[in-house]
Order: C-alpha cells, then sequence, then structure tokens
C-alpha cells in the first residue's frame, strides 16, 4: 500500500513535525491535526515545532492544501 503524500501530497519537515505534534496531542486524523492548529499557536511548542522560518498561518495553508488533497478524515499513522 502506497503511502497518500508519495502521489498527491509532499508535506514540508515542518508540516511533518506539526503533523507528529498533533498526533502526540491526541488527533487521528488529517482534519484533526488542523483543528489543533489553533492550540499549537498559543503553546509554547512553536518554536521547538516549527523551527524559526514557519509560521502556523503556513502550516493552516499547508495541511489546507492536503485535505484538499488527501482528505480530513487521512489516518495520520499511515501519513507519519
Amino acid at each position: 500500500m502506497s503511502n497518500p503524500w508519495d502521489e498527491e501530497f509532499h508535506p514540508s519537515a515542518s508540516a511533518r513535525n506539526t503533523l507528529q505534534w498533533a498526533h502526540e496531542h491526541g488527533a487521528s486524523t488529517l482534519g484533526e491535526a488542523y483543528d489543533l492548529l489553533d492550540q499549537l499557536e498559543v503553546s509554547n511548542d512553536v518554536p521547538e515545532v516549527l523551527g524559526h522560518d514557519d509560521t502556523v498561518d503556513l502550516m493552516r495553508e499547508e495541511l489546507e492544501l492536503g485535505i484538499e488533497l488527501v482528505g480530513a478524515n487521512a489516518d495520520l499513522t499511515e501519513l507519519l
């Protein structure tokens, strides 16, 4: 079974870090990870998750594209 990211969406390193962070905070789907972006934005984890070059707004845009391409119900364990 191929990974849905391979053919349809290629997340940046920051997006993969964001998805991992969301998974650690209880998200099991891409849509749930997207919903946790507001929580990430107000947390102290932003520099650790995104580094210094990316923003939560950029991650929001990237995850919106991922939702459009692979769907909100895409399982994070298959995407990580």
